[in-house]
């Protein structure tokens, strides 16, 4: 082989380990931080800057694991049954929860299997609705993954990571 064959090889090879770090670190940013979120949808949308609010989710099906009848009182709390963070009350209000590693979370989890972003408790329509934001593990009600925001009922057990939950009246 001539040097300059070698001399290409070893650029090639040295090109290649940069981008393999820098999809490592691309993968370590989303799992920290959450997905990155585009400032040009939120302006074709109308806001300019600031947080945005939560959506309110569309009525989805309910999974089988989680029917229980209606209660008769709104959920009034989170209680987190199962995990590191285990007999945590969290008193709900009118807006979001937001449950991950990352500190900016309303519930901040100590658990390695979560995400930095991974689920959300939304109010709407005088129902709570749970939704996963992308989680690499997932959010589970019973045995089923959740993929769009499901309507939960209290005293049904949400799990993410290995910390499970349930809203209390």
């Amino acid at each position: 082989m001539s040097e300059f064959t070698v001399l290409v090889l070893r650029l090639a090879f040295f090109v290649l380990l940069w981008l393999f770090v820098f999809l490592i670190a691309g993968v370590l940013r989303q799992d920290l931080f959450g997905p990155r979120r585009s400032r040009n949808r939120a302006s074709k949308r109308g806001r300019r800057s600031g947080p945005s609010p939560a959506p309110a989710p569309g009525p989805a099906p309910q999974p089988a694991a989680a029917s229980h009848p209606p209660a008769a009182s709104p959920p009034h709390s989170l209680v987190i049954t199962s995990g590191a963070m285990q007999g945590m009350v969290i008193a709900l209000g009118t807006g979001p929860i937001t449950l991950g590693r990352s500190n900016d979370n309303t519930v901040v989890l100590d658990d390695d299997f979560a995400s930095g972003h991974h689920a959300r408790f939304v109010p709407s329509g005088g129902r709570w609705y749970v939704e996963d934001l992308g989680s690499t593990n997932g959010t589970f009600i019973g045995e089923q993954r959740l993929s769009s925001p499901v309507p939960i009922s209290p005293g049904t057990a949400v799990t993410v990571g290995h910390t499970t939950m349930e809203l209390r009246s």
